[in-house]
């Protein structure tokens, strides 16, 4: 095989038995052959890694390689990322799926511009609640869309953060993007060591350093929802992770905000972009776990538990940054909806915004006292 593919497509996997046959398999079938396959096992548990060798060892298309032990999703793409050999790169979970003409249809976008695009990313995906491990139905696909028209983004960082991230903030998840490899290296774009949501500021930090940023019309690839993922399983035991990942995503923030001089001098443009980042981490992490008043008395014993080591003295005071945050964004979302005076849901979003201060403050302090 050509040492140099075109397409270098990384999948991290842990405890995907059921789902990767169909994964790598959908990739195998493409039209568009100029690729590899980076496979990262991050310590499954399951006998995903086993049968991956037994299945694929011996295609020359595909690396299948094993973290020393389990470090979560971001360390296992950074992985992948360092030994993909592709001009571009395509991050893909391990239990969904992709239709055959797809790369093909990259390849294309790819030669939009002399020297490349960047970034692509898809405005469109199908959604499978399918748990089994049999072919998928087409006829329960569900699609979804974002909102917006095909083609370039504009040059101007203000104005991508403004209409792409604050006010309508693009859809984060890693699977939506392929990226020219040089790019990411070049501009030491990264995961975060963060057990949740890392997409969210590695395709901010993406979004703000393209020089050219391509919106794809297509659906092609199948995102699958079920009851084992990290997303959506709403376990006690996701607390801790979601702490330590808002700890990495302030870090990684930070640091990225130097890199972007739009970010770095002006401070409400930084503080929306963080809230936004972050108001994924409370509506798809967080919320399951603490929703509404009317928490079981057992969950939130094993929450205050899990903030506990962390907060000490202020965990109860935590405990309600979080319930804030939640009930804040419902508000504000009721009031968009019902077409509110705008005045009402920016008042809102400034509570959004000491909420996220105290939060930041106190893990300063968490960090000063472990120094």
């Amino acid at each position: 095989m050509d040492t140099t593919p075109y397409f270098s497509i990384i999948i991290p996997m842990y405890n995907v038995e059921k789902y990767i046959k169909i994964c790598v398999d959908s990739i195998l079938a493409q039209t568009f052959q100029d690729f590899e396959i980076i496979i990262v096992d991050d310590c499954s548990t399951d006998n995903s890694y086993e049968l991956c060798r037994e299945l694929y060892g011996d295609n020359e298309k595909i690396r299948i390689f094993q973290q020393e032990k389990n470090q979560g999703q971001g360390p296992a793409r950074n992985f992948g990322l360092k030994n993909a050999r592709g001009e571009y790169v395509w991050f893909i979970d391990g239990d969904d799926a992709i239709l055959p003409d797809i790369i093909k249809k990259l390849h294309k976008v790819t030669k939009k511009t002399e020297n490349g695009v960047d970034v692509i990313h898809f405005l469109g995906h199908y959604r499978s609640h399918q748990e089994d491990s049999n072919p998928i139905r087409f006829d329960k696909l569900e699609i979804a869309w974002e909102n917006r028209q095909e083609g370039f983004l504009g040059s101007d960082i203000r104005e991508r953060l403004i209409n792409n991230w604050i006010k309508n903030r693009i859809w984060a998840n890693t699977f939506k993007f392929v990226y020219k490899r040089n790019f990411l290296i070049d501009n030491g774009i990264h995961y975060p060591d963060a057990p949740m949501a890392q997409d969210q500021p590695f395709a901010l930090e993406a979004l703000c350093l393209a020089k050219n940023y391509f919106m794809l019309k297509d659906n092609s690839y199948i995102y699958r929802h079920h009851s084992e993922s990290v997303v959506h399983s709403p376990r006690i035991d996701k607390f801790g992770k979601v702490i330590k990942s808002i700890k990495a995503i302030f870090n990684y923030e930070a640091q990225m905000a130097k890199k972007i001089p739009i970010l770095d001098e002006n401070r409400i443009l930084r503080e929306q972009c963080l809230i936004q980042t972050f108001e994924a981490i409370f509506r798809d992490h967080i919320r399951p776990l603490y929703d509404g008043e009317n928490i079981p008395i057992e969950l939130d014993n094993a929450i205050y538990e899990e903030m506990l080591p962390i907060f000490g003295e202020n965990t109860t005071l935590v405990k309600y940054l979080f319930h804030g945050f939640n009930n804040t964004w419902w508000q504000a979302n009721i009031f968009a909806q019902q077409n509110y005076l705008l005045r009402q849901r920016e008042d809102l979003i400034q509570q959004q915004n000491k909420l996220i201060k105290q939060l930041k403050r106190l893990l300063d302090d968490y960090d000063k006292k472990i120094i």
